[in-house]
């Protein structure tokens, strides 16, 4: 068996023709080719589809007041069956609509029992802000992060006093 170079100058040990041997290279780059933008297509629609039940959808820009945070925030994407909803919250923090300020606001943190979840006036000294941003573990929501611009909204209602409005 010897080398033949065939037209696209690469090696073919083949013992087909330089011809035979093009057109074998040419199918499988194609054959590669198209897997290649198979997958990429394939991964790209699923991307969209893929949710955690703990998914928050908010807008950019919230209110820094209870109302919004709980209605666009805690009700939407972590007062659910399974994460801070249902017959048993996780880590006992209710957050649906009428629970969730009295579950957060001076109520001391089950991980971190020497914290409050929500100091009023303190949003660095709360374990809600550090655990949206990452600070403390375990993250939240666990999907992932938050819009930069939400913590900053629930931060700054928390150091406006968290009034319950």
């Amino acid at each position: 068996m010897s080398a033949v170079i065939c037209d696209r100058l690469q090696p073919c040990f083949c013992n087909a023709g330089s011809i035979t041997c093009h057109a074998m290279h040419i199918m499988k780059h194609a054959f590669f080719r198209s897997l290649l933008l198979f997958s990429a297509l394939l991964l790209s629609a699923c991307a969209d589809s893929i949710v955690s039940e703990c998914d928050v959808a908010v807008p950019e820009a919230m209110p820094a007041r209870f109302s919004a945070i709980e209605t666009q925030v805690f009700a939407t994407g972590c007062a659910l069956s399974g994460c801070h909803g249902g017959d048993n919250p996780q880590a006992g923090l209710d957050l649906t609509p009428g629970k969730a300020y009295a579950s957060l606001v001076g109520v001391s943190s089950v991980n971190y029992p020497a914290q409050q979840l929500v100091m009023p006036g303190g949003s660095g000294e709360s374990v809600l802000i550090g655990v949206l941003r990452g600070s403390l573990a375990p993250s939240m929501p666990p999907a992932g992060a938050l819009d930069a611009a939400v913590i900053d909204s629930i931060a700054a209602w928390i150091d406006g006093g968290a009034p319950n409005d």
